[in-house]
Order: C-alpha cells, then structure tokens, then sequence
C-alpha cells in the first residue's frame, strides 16, 4: 500500500468509485431525478403552498401537502419518461435539469411564473437584455443543482433491458405515481378540491411540469394555427383620408416600456418624477390606464390591434390589419423608430428604423442607446412629408433590471442607486430610486419631444401622445420585473401612464373642448382606446373607428 494510501484511507474507495462506473436502471434513475427535482428546484412552489396553510400544521394539512407532493412527483415523472428515450437518455435529463434550475431560480428571486405568455417574451429577447438577466447567482446555481448532477448522471452505467420490457416498466410506473397521486387526494377530495379551487393559481408552479407543459402547448398552437392558417385579414379597406383643409397633422406617438402609473408624480406619487410634463399647460393626463398586456411581447402588438384585449390572439394579430395599416391605407405617413427589442410585428407593413444599435457617441455605450437617441434627426423627419404623418417612437424606458443603464449619469437624482443587473440583490430603496430615475429621464425625452413639436406648431398641427406597454414590480409581496399572468398580476403590472398634449392648432382643429377632456380624464381606460383615438386623431373614415372608444370624441364640439 502506498503512503499516501496510508496517510489517507477514504482515497482507497474513492478512487475506486472512480474507476469504476456505477450500475443503475433507467426508471430508478428516473425516480431519484423526479425526487431531486421535487425537493430542491421547486422553492416557489413549497413556499406558496405553506403561505396558504396556518402556521400550525394539522393532519388534514399535512395531507394535502402529501398530495401536492404525489401530484408533483407524477407530473415530473411523466414529462422525463416521455423525454428520455433510451438513446438520447442523458442529454435529455442535463437539458430538463438546467431547464428546472433556470426556472426556480427566476421563480424564486424575481416571482416569476414560467407560462406560454412568459415563454414569447423570452423568445423575443436580445442578447442585451438576456445579458442583464445571467447573474453570478443564476452561474452559481446552475454549477451547484444542475452540473453536480450532470456530472453524477454522466458516470453511470445505465442497465441494458429489451425497448418494450423497459417501455412497459415506464408505463407502469406513470401509472402507479398517478394512482396514488390520485388516492392520496381521494383521500381527503373535499377538503382538497375547495382549497386547489380557491389557489388555482398554484398550477402554475410545478417545476419543471409547468413550463414544460407551456412550451409544448405553445408549439402545438404553433402548429395548428400554420394549419389552419387562412391567410391574411384585411380591416378598414373602406379607411379614407380626411378632406385636404387646414393644415397637415403632424402626431408622435411614445410607446414607453415598463413605466408604472403609480411612480408618476403626475399621478400623484409623492417624488417629482415629471416635473417638466407637469409645467405642460397643454397636456392632459389620464390616471387611470389599464394595460393589454404584462410584457411587450403581447402588449405592444395588442395596443394596436382592433381586438382589444379580450380578444386578442398574437398569432392572429401577425396576419391581420393593425392601426397602422389603416392609418397607411388612408394616406397618413408612418413611421416606426425603435430603441427597444422591435416592433413585434406591428410595423411589419410600415416605414421603420431601428435606431437601437446606433453609435453616436452621446447617446449610445456598451451595445445599448438611451431614448433621446429616438429624438435624433426628427426635427428633418417632421419637415420631410407634405401630408399628414404619425411617427411612432419605441422607448426602452425603464426596462429592467439594469434600471441604472438607461439614463445618463446626470439623471441619478434618486440616490442611493442599484448599479447592479441582479437589481434583487440590492436595497429596495436603492433599487427604487433607480427605477425612477428612469421615469425622470423618460420626463426628459417627452419634454424635449414637446418642445421639438411646438417649433413646428407655425405650419402643422401637433400632438404626443404618450402610453407604456406595461408596468413593473419592484419588490412588492416578492415580485421583481413583469410578466406576470395577467389574472394574477398585482396592479404594479397592468396600470400603466398615458397622456396626450395636443397644441392649440391641433385643439382647433379637432374642435377640442379641453374643459371636458379634463373631467373625461378621469374615467377608466385601456390600452383598447388607442386604435380609435389614433384615427380620430387624423379624421379617417372607417367602419373600424369607433367613437365610443376614442379618448377624444365625446369632447369634439361639433364643426
């Protein structure tokens, strides 16, 4: 024996364990995976569920608990049986073990809730903002829950059996987890379904099931809609152009990102996050907004889209007419410009550019611009058209979680400041104040885009209008960014700001009585208003306009 084997006896088997590759049948190892899963990558999960139960637990509690854990366990069993054929065993299981770390992670530090309407967001993210999102946190997690384990899995010698004997065995054991998933909530139905109805939203949080199960049912609505594909939808053909009198209109519309309503000093927040809005005698704000959505991916196309939000569909929405179209047809000159992650197809069949890779030296570093970047060569874009034109600028506002990347060092009034992307990990002051830093900067660019339309007041009539496509959590009840389902998401989410400044040409012209807009402001609105009011804006005849849904038709004297 050598000295070191003297000197260290636990290498004896060590190294024998490393010579030799240990012995394990696929359903066993499936089976100590699904177990693993269960314990360590589903925190949200078990910490919803105690929220929900007192804090003594009694028998009753306990059993549902078991049950839970039953209907976890075979749900997890199922989607790695299903994955893990024979030949593709070991990489399907490394694939759905970094799947599951990625998502409790996300789960457990930013609240989130890994569905369909999550998974288009990611898959409509850059590289920028995936960037911000890969902390050392997330690196660490996936090396600790996810590579061990890989390493583990990867050594082992997997037992040989028949396809149909082990096929079978598989099968068996789906149903046996079911059945007593089934049994174990048999056992106390009542009790148990009256509290899954009262928490529905915990099916949301089986990991890796859910977000398994969303991705398959989102590519299987992707399947069935390129099938039954009925072309393309063509709304407003009837759309006609105002009568050429007065002068041409000249309307900029501000899509924002992520701002709330609520952290609006307009809106009655209690810091001056819009103090230069607020010097606006021309401006009209609307308090109280409703969004379409809880990420750009569905909010930004829905804004535009005739549906509204009850009835939209964005694979729908790809191949049908949106505002903009109509606008076109009715000879209104669009154009998009975007310092965000595009337009989600609802510039598709307009005049866009995208300014969020520019480098001018001002306004652009390290990969990304801030906003006034939109504002760049649009004094020459204003002058260019002879008729009526709609520009549409895409902010990137306050998109997180690297707030303090989107303003300019001298807009860091609200200090302490997060200077950090894993924004979870700082104070929530510190994180609060660069958020609305974000919404002084954004008071800045509309500002200046005011100011900018007031010099060419002399030969067209101007407006801005401004709306964000959702809000954003920052903390609050353990919710960190957006996305949230839409039925669950807190208002933080789903109240968004949005006003219009209109200047006094452009009042005359629409015979604007500003006194009712001022009591109108305050009712209720959506994102649902903006297709109406975009077309009243320029007067276009259509069977699509609807009065009742333009912000300004119920103040129009008439002619």
């Amino acid at each position: 024996m050598s000295n070191n084997s003297t000197r260290f006896p636990w290498a004896i088997p060590l190294t024998g364990w490393l010579s030799q590759r240990p012995t394990l049948a696929v359903n066993t190892l499936l089976i100590t995976v699904t177990l693993y899963l269960a314990l360590t990558q589903n925190g949200a999960l078990w910490h919803l569920v105690r929220s929900q139960l007192p804090d003594t637990l009694g028998p009753d509690d306990l059993r549902l608990i078991a049950a839970l854990a039953m209907i976890l366990m075979a749900g997890n069993f199922t989607i790695l049986a299903v994955f893990s054929a024979r030949p593709i065993l070991k990489p399907a299981l490394a694939l759905l073990l970094v799947t599951s770390v990625a998502c409790n992670h996300f789960m457990t530090r930013y609240g989130a809730v890994i569905d369909s309407h999550m998974l288009i967001n990611v898959m409509e993210t850059n590289p920028r903002e995936a960037s911000e999102l890969i902390s050392p946190t997330l690196l660490g997690q996936l090396l600790l829950w996810a590579a061990l384990p890989m390493a583990l899995i990867w050594r082992l010698r997997i037992t040989k059996r028949g396809a149909a004997g082990e096929c079978a065995r598989r099968v068996l054991w789906i149903l046996a987890l079911w059945a007593a998933a089934g049994l174990a909530v048999g056992l106390q139905y009542k009790e148990a379904s009256i509290w899954l109805r009262t928490h529905s939203e915990i099916q949301k949080y089986p990991n890796p099931f859910y977000p398994v199960g969303s991705a398959l049912k989102l590519a299987y609505r992707g399947v069935i809609n390129q099938a039954f594909a009925t072309g393309f939808t063509v709304i407003g053909a009837d759309a006609a152009a105002r009568a050429p009198l007065g002068r041409p209109r000249r309307v900029v519309l501000v899509v924002g990102e992520t701002a709330r309503a609520d952290h609006f000093s307009l809106n009655g927040y209690p810091r001056e996050t819009n103090p230069r809005l607020a010097a606006l005698t021309d401006l009209v704000n609307f308090p109280h907004v409703s969004s379409c959505g809880t990420a750009t991916a569905m909010s930004v196309p829905c804004m535009f889209a005739q549906a509204g939000r009850t009835d939209f569909n964005r694979d729908a929405a790809r191949e049908t007419d949106n505002v903009l179209d109509v606008l076109q047809r009715a000879n209104v000159n669009v154009l998009w410009r975007d310092n965000n992650t595009g337009c989600q197809g609802t510039c598709a069949r307009v005049a866009s550019e995208d300014l969020s890779q520019s480098d001018d030296p001002q306004h652009c570093h390290d990969g990304e611009c801030v906003d006034e970047i939109l504002l760049q060569r649009l004094d020459q874009v204003l002058t260019r058209e002879t008729g009526d034109q709609l520009i549409v600028l895409h902010q990137l506002g306050s998109h997180g979680p690297g707030y303090y990347r989107r303003y300019p060092p001298s807009f860091g009034r609200f200090g302490p400041e997060c200077r950090r992307d894993d924004a979870f990990q700082c104070a929530t002051e510190a994180l609060v104040n660069s958020y609305d830093n974000t919404l002084l900067y954004t008071d800045h660019v509309l500002g200046e885009l005011v100011a900018l339309l007031e010099q060419h007041s002399a030969s067209h009539d101007t407006a801005m209008i401004y709306v964000s496509d959702h809000g954003e959590s920052l903390g609050e009840h353990g919710l960190f960014l957006h996305g949230f389902p839409y039925a669950l998401a807190p208002k933080a989410q789903t109240e968004v700001p949005m006003m219009a400044w209109l200047d006094q040409p452009m009042q005359v012209a629409l015979n604007l009585d500003m006194e009712c807009l001022a009591i109108k402001r305050q009712e209720a609105y959506a994102h649902d208003n903006l297709f109406s009011s975009l077309l009243g804006l320029f007067d276009v005849t259509t069977e699509v306009y609807q009065p009742d849904d333009d912000l300004f038709a119920g103040c129009r004297r008439p002619s």
